[in-house]
Order: structure tokens, then C-alpha cells, then sequence
């Protein structure tokens, strides 16, 4: 019985000895040092991600507003560009989807070449939303509901919306997005910036 208890009292003695070396004498001094120094460190990581955050969110704006501002200068400067099927004198000429196609290639994006293609790019956005730079896209009855017309926001103010595209008749031409003709025939908007 006596080789029993003493065997259990140095079970007990090890497991206490070796739970102890895990353990830390902390004074008060050390409490606040760490509380400190935890306070810093996370002031540190708060004033970094919001930083870096804010800062890439307000970046990447303005270097979409920057590439849109170009897209939308590529586009001006095709205006009066004959539509290809009204061609007679063989000058340079396109159609819509090779107006759009041009005009965001002036900031290195490649879209498909023709309208479905370009239609399936970028994300949704509602009419409401609308920026400069973003691709509208349009129906005919002649075409049984299907994309086939583009065309590129060129400005967006005063409640006014207008955009660039290719007409058959008057070739590379801007026109109001809210004629009445554009919205009988609207089937969405995509954002490619």
C-alpha cells in the first residue's frame, strides 16, 4: 500500500512539474507592455488594410475612368466612318461591333468581333446605372429578338445618356440612348472596365 501511494504521488508531482513549464510568471508591468504592444500591432494592421483598401478601390476607379476617357476618345475620333454595307468609294470603313472592337483596343482589351461575342463580356449593369465606357446592346424585329447592334456610352450627364455606334446609313454617328427607337429595341448593358 505504502509503494502505491508513493507511486502515486509521483505520477502526480510529474504531471504538475511538467504542466508547470508552460506556464510564465507575468507581472503587472508585463500585462500592460503586451496589452500595449497588442493595441499597436492591431492599429498597425487596421491602418493597412484600411489604406491599402480604400486606396486600391479609389485607384482602380480612376483607372477605369482613365481608360473609359480614352475608349470614348477612340470612338470620337471614328465618328463619320461609313458604315462597311455603305461603302461605295472603298474608304476605311466598319461596322459596330468593329467600331467598339477598335475603340477598346486603344487600352489593350480585345473583345470578340461580333456583337453576341461582346455581349457574353464584362458584367451586367441596369440602364439606371449606365457609365461612359460601358457597351449597350439592341434587338430588331428583322433579327426575331436576337443582339445585333453595339454600341459604346459616350456620355452620361444632366439625366442625358448618349452613345456611339455605327449607323447603316450615317456611318460612325453619336445619338441619344433615350430615342425612343433605342429603347423599343434595348436588350442590355455590360461593363467591360
Amino acid at each position: 500500500m505504502k509503494i502505491l501511494k508513493i507511486t502515486f504521488l509521483f505520477l502526480v508531482s510529474v504531471i504538475l512539474f511538467s504542466s508547470c513549464g508552460n506556464f510564465k510568471i507575468v507581472t503587472i508591468n508585463d500585462k500592460n507592455k503586451n496589452k500595449d504592444e497588442n493595441l499597436t500591432l492591431k492599429n498597425k494592421v487596421e491602418t493597412s488594410n484600411q489604406s491599402s483598401g480604400s486606396t486600391s478601390k479609389v485607384e482602380k476607379y480612376k483607372e477605369s475612368q482613365l481608360k473609359a476617357e480614352k475608349v470614348v476618345g477612340a470612338a470620337r475620333q471614328q465618328l463619320g466612318t461609313p458604315h462597311i454595307l455603305k461603302n461605295p468609294k472603298k474608304k476605311p470603313a466598319t461596322d459596330c461591333s468593329g467600331m467598339t472592337c477598335k475603340s477598346y483596343s486603344s487600352v489593350g482589351i480585345n473583345l470578340p468581333p461580333t456583337t453576341t461575342g461582346q455581349a457574353e463580356m464584362g458584367k451586367f449593369v441596369p440602364k439606371k446605372d449606365l457609365q461612359k465606357g460601358d457597351l449597350v446592346f439592341f434587338s430588331s424585329k428583322k433579327n426575331n429578338g436576337r443582339i445585333s447592334h453595339v454600341g459604346l456610352i459616350s456620355r452620361v450627364e444632366d439625366g442625358k445618356v448618349f452613345f456611339i455606334h455605327t449607323s447603316t446609313s450615317r456611318g460612325v454617328v453619336e445619338d441619344d440612348f433615350y430615342m425612343q427607337h433605342w429603347q423599343d429595341n434595348f436588350v442590355t448593358a455590360r461593363r467591360i472596365l
